[in-house]
């Protein structure tokens, strides 16, 4: 064996460095470890603002073409426009309403034509208090649906990135009622219900994928250690004193967006995760999640109930 040099040991010891100064406060930037992605296409969904327009700020300044999909088309151009300037990725705005299956669809047919390749799914939008289980859950079941064939069908390795939240811990799934149609709606009930079914979605996914020998692997997200991450996905939520007493107390331990996107980045890129598909990851880290977020056979029943959620609502559309 030949001795290991100075020089050798040196640069081991700095990227083991790097590798372990990851964690809470890592900004996506740093996140990215240097990579270049040159040439790798990125889907990231509310990619106009909060931890969306920093995943996609990071990927293009390594590189990566990204597509932003937003609800808001004109949100999505201002948004491309701000971080355009010092990236060297190309920048796309397409219309993507994660509430609407016909909108989905139609996107999921252009976006197939138009792209050369699709390397990473970044399914980064949410809402918070608008029984959110159709945007945050079945919107992107959809999405991922109609672009995996052409991600499969490169035969290169791709990526499945499905952000999630500690407030998983609290959901509970009903699977005759994920609308809550007949329950009573409890906003933060039906977020954590929704965060659940993210984390579930992402690990049945990668085991759907490894089984069918597929290069693309899924990876669940969240954000930071404690959620605080202050970004608009609660502007549904009316401000009061409550709320702006959370913030006052909670100060030294929010995040900034991009400390909050780095898991993304991270997630959406480390090497070390390639042979860990189905892993959920935190603080730039694999974390085992509670026992609710390791239900395989809620996650598989999950999946079906989502299917048949989504077959009869294009019938009743008439989308075909």
């Amino acid at each position: 064996m030949a001795p290991i040099t100075a020089a050798a040991a040196a640069t081991a010891v700095a990227a083991a460095a790097a590798l372990t100064a990851l964690g809470y406060r890592t900004t996506a930037a740093e996140a990215l470890r240097d990579a270049d992605l040159s040439g790798k296409v990125a889907i990231v969904t509310g990619g106009n603002s909060g931890l969306g327009l920093e995943t996609v700020r990071a990927l293009a300044r390594a590189g990566t073409d990204c597509v932003l999909l937003c609800r808001n088309l004109e949100a999505g151009q201002r948004a491309a426009e701000e971080v355009q300037p010092g990236v060297k990725g190309k920048l796309l705005v397409r219309q993507c309403d994660l509430a609407d299956l016909a909108s989905i669809k139609a996107c999921a047919a252009g976006l197939t034509a138009e792209l050369p390749t699709i390397d990473l799914l970044i399914l980064n939008a949410g809402v918070m208090a608008l029984r959110p289980i159709g945007t945050n859950h079945i919107g992107h079941f959809f999405l991922t649906q109609l672009l995996l064939p052409k991600m499969k069908a490169q035969g290169t390795p791709g990526r499945v990135v499905v952000l999630s939240s500690s407030a998983y811990m609290f959901g509970r799934l009903d699977l005759d009622d994920l609308s809550f149609e007949r329950r009573r709606y409890r906003p933060w009930e039906g977020y954590n219900q929704s965060k659940l079914a993210n984390l579930l979605f992402a690990s049945e996914l990668a085991r759907r994928l490894k089984e069918e020998g597929s290069a693309v692997k899924a990876y669940s997200v969240h954000p930071g250690a404690a959620g605080i991450i202050k970004t608009n996905i609660a502007g549904h939520i009316s401000a009061n004193f409550c709320t702006t007493c959370f913030y006052a107390l909670a100060g030294p331990f929010i995040k900034t967006p991009s400390q909050g996107a780095a898991t993304t980045v991270y997630a959406a890129t480390a090497q070390e995760l390639e042979g860990q598909s189905g892993a959920h990851v935190q603080d730039c880290r694999v974390v085992r999640p509670a026992r609710r977020g390791r239900d395989s056979a809620a996650a598989a029943a999950l999946w079906d109930k989502t299917e048949e959620l989504v077959r009869a609502a294009l019938e009743r559309a008439g989308i075909a």
